[in-house]
């Protein structure tokens, strides 16, 4: 099989969020953009966490049973972290995507440039297959 590129595949157009954002803007966010959920950045740029909607979905969950006020993104993130770099071959994604993971960030180097998700790593595997030979190293 011939390698394809995890940047190939990758969405460039990453929705973020920073740690002291609030649940329930975030929240906002993920149903207004149509994202399941997205990369968490320090002021800096780094990568410090995931949030989910599912982690989003909890917060407000409880907001509203207690009738407390949102809880910041930093509190309810994932900080295990997972992630691949961009130049890698797309068959890296799979143990972490059958593992469970819904979406990965995509680096170059330290710097967040894109997050591939199990739909555009399932789009990779079906064009290898309709187009076995296409870009063969």
């Amino acid at each position: 099989m011939h390698s394809v590129k995890i940047k190939d595949y990758m969405s460039s157009n990453v929705t973020t969020f920073k740690p002291e954002d609030s649940i329930i803007s975030a929240l906002r966010t993920l149903i207004k953009k149509g994202r399941s959920g997205a990369p968490v950045l320090d002021n800096e740029g780094t990568l410090v966490g995931i949030l989910s909607e599912i982690d989003c979905l909890k917060e407000v969950l409880m907001d509203g049973y207690y009738q407390e006020a949102g809880d910041r993104v930093a509190n309810h993130m994932t900080r295990e972290l997972d992630s691949v770099n961009q130049d890698d071959d797309i068959i890296t994604c799979a143990d972490l995507f059958m593992k469970g993971r819904r979406r990965l960030p995509v680096l170059d180097g330290h710097k967040l440039v894109g997050i591939i998700t199990r739909q555009d790593f399932a789009r990779a595997l079906i064009n290898r297959i309709d187009h076995p030979h296409h870009g063969k190293n």
